[in-house]
């Protein structure tokens, strides 16, 4: 992995006319941005919400040629498209899905626990099953007659 260049000071090289090259690298589903000012050689960064840097990984030539034209202002550079392979696993957000996992887990147990409650203060009816047999009737005839 080359060293590291943050998006703000990438434009402002930009903006001094100082990147001699910039290509846009596929790595299997997605893509970054190596840029060469000098003699160095440096690949776009993002900061995680853990406060890590790392390589910015983009998903779609589409979402690279929006970051170089609004956030960069760079217009012209070179894709090296020799490893995209598409039916590679796209880049996941493993972060996102744990902490939806986690939330969804504190959900139902709320739910649960909410009906557990309701049975023991009197909230909640047990049917008995006579009672389903009647409910089911009931519904099926309302669904008949629409």
């Amino acid at each position: 992995m080359s060293e590291l260049i943050a998006p703000n000071s990438l434009k402002d090289l930009v903006d001094a006319n100082a990147i001699r090259h910039a290509i846009v690298v596929a790595d299997k589903a997605a893509f970054k941005i190596n840029v060469k000012y000098g003699t160095v050689e440096r690949t776009v960064s993002v900061r995680t919400r853990g406060g890590q840097i790392k390589e910015r990984m983009f998903t779609s030539l589409d979402a690279v040629a929006r970051f170089m034209r609004d956030k960069i202002h760079l217009a012209q550079y070179e894709i090296n498209a020799v490893n995209f392979d598409p039916s590679a696993k796209a880049v996941k957000r493993p972060d996102t899905a744990m902490r939806l996992t986690a939330a969804h887990a504190a959900w139902a147990q709320q739910k649960v626990q909410a009906s557990r409650d309701g049975l023991v203060n009197g909230a909640n009816t047990v049917i008995a099953p006579n009672d389903w047999v009647a409910i089911r009737e009931a519904k099926q005839r309302q669904r008949d007659a629409l």
